[in-house]
């Protein structure tokens, strides 16, 4: 444990978390590759103590993020930060804020928008499959999907007489 390797890491750990936040096992993995142990565990002590990392503030950017950006499903965000070492407690506090009725929702509606309207059941299919890859449930893409129909039967995007 040299102090050219503790900088070393602590630089490698600032321009990762420079690109975008990171959790603490994201880290600890990344250094892993390039430095032993102990210099990984000073660094991330140093980065935790400066409040440089922090998993809960992490969790909810990343679930913001990803709601923002993607419309992901609550279960599907889930995933994603327990795969990225995020501990169950600080993913139910990030995930408190996600409402999926209204992201499945939105994103029926969004993808209504690029699917073809020619044929009403081709078009419900399509949705369907581009809603629950996205980790909504079957009754949530559902209930979204008619939603979606009866607003652009309203608005006369679609026509009844298929």
């Amino acid at each position: 444990m040299s102090e050219t390797s503790n900088n070393s890491a602590r630089s490698d750990a600032f321009r990762l978390l420079n690109y975008r936040p990171r959790s603490v096992s994201e880290i600890q993995k990344r250094l892993m590759e390039k430095y032993d142990k102990d210099t990984v565990e000073i660094t991330v002590s140093s980065l935790l103590e400066s409040e440089l990392l922090d998993d809960q503030k992490f969790a909810i950017w990343w679930t913001e993020s990803r709601v923002r950006q993607k419309l992901l499903s609550s279960s599907m965000i889930r995933r994603e930060l327990v795969q990225k070492g995020v501990s169950t407690s600080e993913i139910q506090i990030a995930l408190n804020s996600v409402d999926d009725n209204i992201n499945a929702h939105k994103l029926a509606e969004k993808l209504g928008h690029t699917v073809s309207k020619n044929d009403l059941i081709q078009f419900k299919r399509k949705l369907y499959g581009k809603i629950t890859r996205r980790g909504f449930s079957s009754s949530l893409a559902s209930a979204a999907i008619e939603k979606t129909c009866d607003s652009f039967i309203d608005s006369k995007e679609i026509s009844l007489e298929w």
